[in-house]
């Protein structure tokens, strides 16, 4: 009973604190931590009960989807119509608007060729002396004369030709024959002063230091052909002590008739040739004058078509055309007062070209077309240097409408200036790299009036303005909305050092 007392007694001094014991193991199962297979089924069932249900893909769309898609696009097609396309169409107007006028526009049909092509045979045809070639119609070497001129030989000789066709006069000489200073060749253009003569009159004198040198050297008239005209052979091997020197005149008759030749073609390097003052009455269709090495001066030029070019020495005259001039320098100046003729009938521009390679440029340019025409005279003027002073005064006859002037020209390091008379209106362009450009416009602004007589006032709108870009539109009453280069007129100008400055004057 002992025990029970003590059983009792510690019963009641402290109650048993409560155990956690794993439960026991049921027989026949793991007694692994892992859930058996049934409380897992259990698990797994119960979360995707309580896990949200996501939406499946539908596998069509429905009718409300391709509507909202339809209206989108509607809408989009619609806006790209009404703000895109104008966009796109402004820019490409604004474009071709403010893009330089081409130079010159298919210039095989336009220009002359290449007047290097009128140069004879470097060979004289025949080594033999006197001849005559008739196959050819060709004579050469036949002096009227031989004289002795104190130390020096002189012989002379004369031909005429009928007063019409070509007419040629031509040299083998090239840049690499450089004569003695008291040796030079001429070549002198103008009237006979004798009234009775009626042919053209060729005359050619030979100056030399020695009889041997004479007959090393040669001349030959041709009557027919693409030589028609008078050709002379210079001698290689000349020593610094030779002369040697050709004077050849070429005399049109005085008439009071009209004349036609088809063509006037020189060939003559080292030679300086002269034209002087030629009748209306004669009328040249094509004139392509060559040269290198001297000068070449014309007190006037009349033709359809006109080409000079020379290396090394200067160009000045006068010249008057109907269809294209072109004036060529290679390291020489250029100076000329030029006269361009338009007839709008014919739907074709009348052409200037004018490159002095890295020479100074100064031109006077009259533009002249028809009082009355329902079409614009069309004039198409390219002036280009590399590194001379550039000075362009064109203008219109006081009897000429405004014309359809396309002007473009191109420096790089001197002064550029180009003067325009109030009748031109039309788009401008000017920009320099590294110059300024100015567009002087205060006189034709204070005493400018409208060539049309409807009393409009003359304006400029600028498109963009730097101290190196000037670009915009001039011109009596309101801008066109569109450029039409058959009605309108467009200068650009380009230098990379040389400053622009482009005058307006009444």
């Amino acid at each position: 009973m002992i025990l029970l007392d003590e059983v009792e007694g510690s019963s009641k001094l402290a109650a048993p604190a409560a155990t956690l014991r794993r439960p026991e193991t049921v027989a026949g199962r793991s007694a692994s931590p892992l859930p058996d297979y049934e409380t897992s089924q259990a698990q797994q069932h119960t979360a995707a009960l309580e896990s949200p249900t996501k939406p499946s893909f539908p596998k069509r769309f429905g009718s409300r989807f391709w509507r909202v898609t339809f209206f989108a696009l509607a809408i989009y097609v619609f806006l790209s119509v009404v703000i895109g396309i104008p966009v796109i169409v402004t820019q490409i107007a604004f474009r071709k608007a403010h893009t330089p006028p081409p130079v010159m526009q298919n210039l095989m049909t336009v220009f002359l060729a290449d007047s290097n092509q009128a140069a004879p045979p470097l060979n004289f045809p025949s080594s033999e002396g006197s001849m005559i070639m008739a196959e050819s119609s060709t004579i050469c070497d036949t002096w009227d004369s031989k004289t002795i001129a104190g130390s020096l030989y002189v012989a002379t000789a004369r031909h005429t030709l009928d007063a019409f066709g070509l007419l040629s006069v031509r040299s083998n000489a090239t840049d690499e024959i450089i004569p003695h200073p008291g040796g030079m060749h001429n070549l002198t253009v103008g009237i006979n002063d004798d009234r009775t003569e009626t042919d053209v009159t060729l005359a050619v004198s030979l100056t030399s230091s020695s009889a041997a040198l004479r007959e090393r050297a040669h001349v030959c008239f041709a009557y027919n052909g693409t030589n028609r005209g008078v050709s002379v052979y210079l001698p290689d091997g000349l020593s610094p002590s030779d002369v040697l020197a050709f004077n050849i005149r070429l005399l049109f008759p005085h008439t009071s008739r009209v004349l036609t030749f088809t063509d006037l073609i020189t060939y003559l390097p080292m030679f300086q040739q002269s034209f002087g003052y030629i009748s209306p009455n004669i009328r040249i269709q094509n004139i392509n004058v060559a040269g290198a090495g001297l000068n070449i001066s014309c007190d006037s030029f009349q033709a359809n078509k006109i080409a000079v070019s020379t290396s090394f020495a200067s160009i000045t005259g006068s010249f008057n055309a109907t269809q294209s001039i072109k004036l060529d320098n290679i390291n020489g100046p250029i100076t000329s007062n030029v006269t361009l003729y338009n007839d709008p009938s014919t739907n074709l521009a009348t052409y200037l070209a004018i490159d002095s390679g890295n020479s100074p440029i100064t031109t006077y340019v009259t533009m002249v077309g028809p009082a009355k025409s329902l079409i614009k005279p069309m004039f198409n003027i390219g002036i280009q240097t590399f590194g001379g002073d550039l000075s362009a005064n064109v203008g219109h006859d006081s009897k000429t409408p405004p014309a359809a002037l396309q002007l473009y020209m191109s420096n790089n390091e001197a002064l550029t200036h180009v003067q325009l008379d109030s009748k031109f209106m039309g788009i401008f362009d000017l920009r320099t790299k590294l110059g300024n450009v100015t567009l002087d416009s205060e006189r034709v602004m204070d005493h400018g009036k409208d060539p049309t007589g409807a009393g409009r006032s003359w304006g400029v709108a600028l498109d963009a303005e730097a101290s190196s870009l000037l670009r915009g539109w001039f011109g009596y009453g309101p801008r066109p909305k569109t450029y039409n280069p058959m009605m309108d007129g467009a200068v650009s100008v380009g230098s990379s050092l040389g400053q622009i400055v482009l005058e307006v004057v009444p």
